[in-house]
């Protein structure tokens, strides 16, 4: 029997530094109904946020004292959902803004499209950016339409909003904890696939999200590797590096993986008047990434070597 026709669908978040009012809102939505809760605290965190978690119902909360990255708190919370029994989890970024009824919404889509010969990893709503902030809206690198495979196919998810499947996550295989944050929805959607399980968007299923920074001026449109700071640039630029040396990642995805960092860093370092840091900070990146030195940003990222 499914998750939910049998109780209501898990979900997860892990909380790094979060808003505390962006939080309640997010586990307000999901409190809802008795839904198993699972939060993974990475790293410490402020007094209202803890008095918030712990006035959760039906809560399972896994704490690391320091912060160990993105994949290994999804890999934790994962784990975590699979030894109570559960077949599927809904994944949210801590900023996310579902509606009560979204988990449920997604295991129905889900169930209707998964099949014994295209088997589903995971399914997602639509991500649309909020009206305030100036977000930029997320592009889907969509399939195209063939036999044998479901509507709304697409290379891969964002996190936020993903219901999988963990039959598949076990059969793929985890969440690369050595990305630490940054292509890691990326590279597990194309394993997916390489392993023959589909990624689907729903469309008409939406959800806010606001997907890296706000736009750093009035009516600006910067582009999003224009709006990063500098760790989360070095991991962006590591983890791609990376995924050019790995056979799964599709031929096309890496020319244009290529053909979008041609584009991207002239502009950043244009936007940074070519100055020396950054320069060193780029280079740094793609030597780790090529070389397969991954895990935490070195702690002397701002050196030039």
């Amino acid at each position: 029997m499914s998750d939910a026709a049998d109780r209501p669908v898990p979900a997860a978040s892990v909380l790094y530094q979060p808003d505390a009012d962006t939080l309640d809102a997010l586990v307000s939505a999901l409190a809802r109904r008795g839904r198993r809760l699972f939060l993974f605290v990475n790293g410490p965190i402020d007094a209202p946020i803890e008095r918030l978690i712990g006035a959760l119902p039906n809560v399972s909360i896994e704490r690391s004292a320091d912060n160990v990255g993105l994949g290994a708190g999804l890999n934790a919370l994962v784990g975590s959902a699979g030894r109570e029994g559960y077949s599927h989890l809904v994944l949210f970024d801590q900023d996310s803004a579902p509606d009560e009824n979204l988990c449920e919404a997604l295991m129905r889509r889900f169930e209707a499209l998964d099949q014994p010969s295209r088997p589903l990893a995971a399914l997602g709503p639509r991500l649309a950016p909020p009206a305030e902030g100036g977000y930029l809206p997320i592009r889907y690198w969509r399939r195209r339409p063939a036999a044998g495979l479901p509507p709304g196919v697409v290379d891969f998810l964002p996190t936020s909003g993903s219901l999988i499947s963990l039959a598949a996550w076990r059969r793929v295989g985890p969440f690369r904890a050595d990305y630490f944050i940054g292509g890691i929805d990326v590279e597990w959607g194309y394993r997916c696939w390489a392993n023959g399980l589909a990624s689907v968007v729903a469309d008409d299923i939406v959800m806010a999200h606001r997907w890296g920074h706000a736009r750093a001026s009035e009516g600006g449109r910067e582009p999003q590797i224009l709006r990063q700071d500098d760790i989360r640039l070095y991991y962006y630029l590591r983890n791609a590096a990376d995924g050019l040396r790995l056979a799964h990642m599709p031929a096309r995805w890496k020319a244009r993986q290529i053909a979008t960092l041609t584009v991207q860093l002239p502009l950043l370092l244009a936007s940074r008047r070519f100055s020396s840091r950054t320069f060193g900070l780029i280079r740094r990146a793609f030597v780790d990434g090529w070389r397969g030195r991954l895990g935490p940003a070195p702690d002397d990222l701002d050196a030039p070597g």
